[in-house]
This record gives structure tokens, sequence and C-alpha cells, in this order.
């Protein structure tokens, strides 16, 4: 795989925009292209503060039109992140992601920004729940809506410090003796290390050949649940007994939970595990260089100096 950060450009003066600059792939996107003299790089921040010397931080909303523009303003290429990830009302997903991204493609189209990189998920899927369903939808309008545009879908990330799902699995594994599974434990996952997504997605923004196409950014291999909790545990040196959990019991669990304001698991995570998801990354290999690491040598770079 491509290694050097000044390989990403070739020659450019363009403005590139990161929307979700407050998450922490997007802030780890945006670090890594400023390394490229010549491009300026703006984030988008709604709630939390960001910090990134070099990068413009710009305000914004995906429901509110006028700081769109305003974020905007002399904007080349956006890389949309912002999205709702986690939320016990399925309407919201569609609010953020369906209708904000409908005020992002509008607003670029008044700003004149030329292309959009839509960060989508492998987990889009009719039968995925509303997070799955509403980045699907999402995706039908950057198609249609008239700039050029990528579209990247990244499976289950890990090696960075929140909470989402592999890492949440890893440290359930490291520090405990079972490990909770929901169904039968053979839906099937593609771990991939964020530094892979990340530098494949920085790649992917400038590269002409990937305008109009859907690239999925998956890890070099499928595991059933089972068996990535086996080879975690394999890591680690330690056994772990899986307790199997149906699936309906914890989505009803999850229900209960959610409603006395305990979110750690919301109903809609639930099919978006279970859903089935395509891994395929011959063309992201082909077009981008992209050769991710196996599980071992992910989790050698996040704890190797624990």
């Amino acid at each position: 795989m491509i290694s050097s950060s000044e390989q990403l450009l070739s020659s450019t003066t363009s403005t590139v925009l990161v929307t979700g600059a407050s998450c922490e792939m997007g802030s780890a996107l945006i670090r890594l292209l400023l390394d490229n003299s010549g491009l300026e790089v703006r984030g988008m921040a709604h709630r939390t503060l960001v910090n990134i010397p070099g990068c413009d931080i710009r305000p914004g909303n995906l429901k509110n039109a006028g700081l769109l523009v305003r974020a905007l303003s002399g904007v080349d290429i956006v890389v949309h992140m912002g999205a709702l990830t986690k939320s016990i009302r399925e309407s919201d997903y569609f609010e953020t992601n369906v209708n904000g991204t409908k005020n992002l493609i509008d607003a670029c189209l008044k700003s004149g920004v030329k292309k959009i990189v839509y960060i989508s998920s492998a987990a889009v899927s009719s039968k995925g729940g509303g997070y799955s369903r509403s980045k699907l939808e999402a995706e039908q309008y950057i198609k249609k809506s008239g700039l050029k545009w990528t579209i990247l879908r990244p499976s289950e990330v890990y090696g960075q410090s929140s909470s989402d799902s592999i890492n949440s699995l890893i440290h359930w594994v490291k520090r405990y003796a079972f490990v909770p599974v929901i169904g039968g434990g053979k839906c099937e996952l593609s771990p991939v290390f964020v530094d892979d997504v990340v530098f494949a997605m920085a790649l992917a923004i400038f590269n002409e050949e990937l305008e109009n196409e859907i690239i999925v950014l998956a890890g070099p291999e499928k595991l059933t649940y089972d068996a990535l909790v086996d080879r975690i545990a394999a890591y680690f040196g330690v056994k772990r007994f899986k307790l199997h959990l149906p699936a309906g019991l914890v989505k009803f669990c999850s229900t209960i939970m959610s409603g006395l304001g305990k979110n750690f698991l919301v109903p809609d995570q639930i099919p978006r595990l279970l859903c089935e998801k395509s891994f395929r990354i011959d063309f992201a290999k082909e077009k981008l260089g992209y050769s991710p690491r196996f599980l071992e040598e992910g989790m050698d770079s996040t704890f190797c100096n624990d």
C-alpha cells in the first residue's frame, strides 16, 4: 500500500471541507490531508469543539442551510462524514442522514462545489434497521445530486479510542471471562483498521477514476462473530466463554433500557449487526492499492504501547 502522504495529491490547490470533523476518523483524515502542501483543508463541526492546527474549522449544522452555505464558500470538494450513528428513534436517522445530506447537496450546488465524497457504510441495507436504510437512501440522493461523486463504504472500523462495536468487543474480551453474543454467532464481519480506512479515503478524494463509483473499504477477511471473539481472545492469550443470546430478547431488552435512558445498545444496532453485507475489496485494491492489515496487525498497532 502507498505509504507516503506526499503521494496523495499530484499538484492541486483544491479546498476540501470535511463534515463530521469532530469524530475520530474525521480528525484523522484532516490531519493526513494537512500534510499536503497546496491543499486548503476545512472542517465542519456541529457541537463539539475541534482544534486541529492548520485546519479552518467552521461551525455547521446539516439542518441549517445558511451555515452550510457559509461553510462551503470557496470549497471545491466535500467529504461528507457527518452522520447520526446511534439513536433510540429511527426517524432521527432519516432526519440527519437523509434530510441533512439533501441540505448539504443543495448548499454544495449553490456554492459551486465540484465533487462530494460520501462516507457511507458496508451495512447499507433495507433490512439493517433505520441507520442502514437512512445511509442507503442518502446514497441515492448523492448519485442524483448533479455533482461528481464517490461513495465509500467502510466496514467495522477499529483502532480508535471510541466505543464503536469492534473496539467495545476488543476491550470486553480483554477484560471479562464471558462474552455476550447476539444470535448464533454466525453473522459475518470484516474488521478494518482505522488508519487503513483513512488513508484510502484520502486517496479516493482526488482519484478521478473513482468518480461516480462505490468502493467498499473492508478488512482483508470475513469472520463470523464467534470466530472474531476467538481471534481476539487468542491475541490476548485468554480463554473466553461465549454466551449466545436470542436476537429478539436482546432487542426487547435494549428497547426497555433505552426507554430508561441507558443507551449503550440501541435496538437499531441489532439488525445492523445481523444483516448481510458486502466485503468485496477487489476494486479498492485495483484502484487505490488498498491493502488493509489483518486483525492481529491492527491490534499490534493499537496495543503495542499498553
